[in-house]
């Protein structure tokens, strides 16, 4: 397909070859056509804005040959896209590659994305811009009003692209990015008030304030005119220290939110009776995100970089908009919220339980009317706390969310029943969690359904980076579970390091007979402590409790598994062991009651036998018994 680039001097490539057009006649021809965006341009229109006033007499026998010659000049790929329709010629806009087209798509397509997948579809956009567009073409009401729209979607998609990069954080980064906007155009508002609160969240509320009687002059001076309505009122914001001016992302997240709708009435329901709500789950459950969800207008305190438990008050002083507090932040945060009614949101809690559950301590006693919300991955610990345990989204949700995240960066995509097969596949592989869902997603810019599921196999490499602007506080999938093991114990980190090569669940028994020689703990207190930090699942449905390991989590352990031979053998010892005494079992004629203990731990059976062919040396002292096992089952 040609490329037709019209943002700046008309040029047209094909593959990685510019196509000459044959001088600056058969350059306004095309670009004449094309700022029609697909209607009909009448003969004689068109040599005006070819010709200008002055026409060639015979203009549509004129035209007719430039046309013919630009056709040839386009080739086979795109001679067919000028067409004669009545008395005129056509642009086919539909079939053909127009940068503006483009750049108008990713623009819109922008509006429904978050903050940091906004800023990439913006810059993208931003980018094919290369000066005025349809330069080759005189002034005139059609050609002007063309250019006004797509230079005002340029301006637009600037100061849209700051806004998304001050929600997603990045106040610091936004505040140069602002100043040079304002510099280039000091009537638009919108500008201005991005600028201001930038400062402000940065702690620069002196010049914040300063930008604003900056704007109250320009706008005096240019246009007789005092601040719009949005400017007073963030004037007044800023005066008061507004505490709402201080969230760092603002508003909520603008990608869909799917399959938690049950947590949220969940959530809803315990705090008609409850104050303090932890949920809890492991990494990239999407924990985070159902808090925001749920909270309406919260203090919010991002607790992930706090990397020193004194850091704590300071940063939930901050959420609650105190600035510049002297004396103890604790008490500074008791006394500002008071009898006042509202939710607190500590996200992120795991790396710092202790004190954030001695702070809750504090404060829920003397602020009556406060709610608290906290995400982590293991519960607080604090007398009156209700957990809700973030489980992985369900099949059929896991599927939504990877088509709904797939269509954000190929828009249009429809999946083919293949496809959908496909997105099961990757579903089940990446274990419903939805941060795994979406970086797989992301993935569909360069590789198909098919090709991401079958490099799943390397899933840290596959799935790459989180974008910017998300709300998870890990870089990568591989970095998030990370943070979960480093959390550990160095006795809990051992055990679990024993437990990956278990397919499809464990026992505590198949636990306690893995485990490293030497620890003081009982396997009953390192595997509880693993449940805990949600690094391990407890299925209690069944009898006995089985005990699982996501398929993520499994793969990051056996990737950091200084010696991972020995958790295989550990593991195919105990699958030889379990096979000998089901052979008994089977002699003895009580085959019928271990046969639902079999079919549960098929998964490892198989496993620990691809271990033994290709380790026949290792010794048993159960004897090789489960080279007997199908034979003695059949009998």
């Amino acid at each position: 397909m040609l490329a037709v680039r019209v943002l700046g001097p008309i040029e047209v490539v094909a593959g990685d070859t510019r196509v000459d057009l044959g001088g600056s006649l058969p350059r306004r021809l095309l670009a004449a056509l094309v700022s029609a965006g697909g209607q009909v341009v009448a003969d004689d229109r068109l040599a005006e804005l070819v010709w200008g006033a002055k026409p060639p007499a015979k203009a549509a026998a004129t035209l007719q040959v430039y046309v013919s010659r630009l056709r040839r000049s386009l080739g086979p790929e795109g001679r067919d896209l000028l067409e004669r329709d009545g008395l005129g010629y056509r642009f086919d806009a539909a079939r053909g590659s127009v940068d503006a087209s483009r750049f108008a798509e990713l623009i819109e397509v922008s509006r429904g994305l978050s903050p940091g997948e906004a800023m990439h579809g913006l810059s993208e956009a931003l980018e094919l811009w290369r000066g005025q567009p349809y330069a080759d073409l005189a002034d005139s009401d059609e050609v002007d009003a063309a250019r006004g729209r797509l230079t005002e979607l340029r301006e637009v998609a600037l100061e849209e692209r700051a806004a998304a990069r001050l929600s997603s954080g990045d106040a610091t980064g936004a505040v140069p990015d602002l100043e040079e906007l304002v510099r280039a155009a000091p009537l638009r508002e919108r500008r201005w008030a991005l600028l201001v609160l930038a400062l402000y969240r940065v702690g620069r509320q002196g010049d914040a304030l300063a930008a604003l009687r900056r704007a109250r002059a320009v706008l005096a001076e240019e246009l007789g005119v005092d601040l719009g309505a949005e400017l007073q009122d963030l004037e007044r914001q800023v005066l008061a220290q507004d505490p709402s001016l201080r969230k760092r992302p603002s508003g909520r997240p603008l990608t869909s939110f799917l399959g938690r709708h049950s947590e949220i009435d969940t959530i809803d329901g315990l705090f008609h009776t409850q104050r303090l709500i932890s949920l809890v789950g492991p990494a990239g459950v999407g924990k985070t995100r159902l808090a925001v969800e749920y909270a309406d207008d919260p203090w919010f305190a991002r607790l992930a970089d706090v990397r020193q438990s004194g850091e704590l008050p300071s940063v939930v002083a901050d959420a609650i908009g105190l600035v510049a507090v002297r004396d103890d932040p604790v008490s500074a945060v008791i006394r500002a919220i008071g009898d006042r009614s509202g939710l607190l949101v500590l996200d992120n809690c795991e790396h710092i339980v202790e004190a954030v559950a001695d702070l809750v301590v504090a404060l829920l006693p003397h602020c009556p009317e406060l709610r608290v919300l906290a995400t982590s991955r293991a519960p607080l610990g604090v007398d009156g706390e209700v957990t809700v345990a973030v489980q992985p989204l369900p099949l059929e949700f896991a599927e939504a969310l990877l088509v709904d995240r797939v269509q954000a960066v190929r828009p249009g995509w429809q999946p083919t029943d293949d496809e959908r097969t496909q997105a099961s596949r990757i579903s089940v592989a990446l274990d419903g969690l939805p941060l795994a869902i979406e970086l797989a997603a992301a993935r569909a810019r360069m590789f198909g359904l098919g090709e991401i599921a079958e490099r799943l196999d390397d899933r840290f490499a596959v799935l790459g980076s989180v974008p910017r602007g998300s709300l998870t506080a890990h870089a990568t999938l591989e970095a998030a579970i990370g943070w979960s093991v480093d959390l550990l114990s160095d006795s809990d980190r051992s055990l679990l390091l024993r437990l990956w090569p278990f397919e499809g669940g464990f026992t505590l028994e198949a636990a306690d007979a893995v485990r490293p020689a030497g620890q003081s703990e009982t396997t009953l207190e390192l595997l509880s402590s693993l449940v805990t930090r949600s690094v391990v699942v407890a299925d209690t449905r069944e009898m006995p409790t089985r005990y699982l390991m996501l398929q993520s989590v499994r793969a990051y352990c056996q990737s950091i598994d200084p010696d991972p031979a020995v958790a295989q053998q550990e593991h195919a010892r105990w699958v030889r062991d379990l096979g000998g005494r089901w052979v008994i079992a089977v002699r003895a004629r009580r085959a019928g009651q271990i046969m639902p203990a079999v079919s549960r731990e098929l998964p490892n059976i198989r496993a620990g036998l691809a271990y033994l062919r290709e380790h026949l040396s290792i010794p048993s002292d159960r004897g090789d018994g489960l080279c007997h096992f199908g034979s003695d089952l059949r009998r």
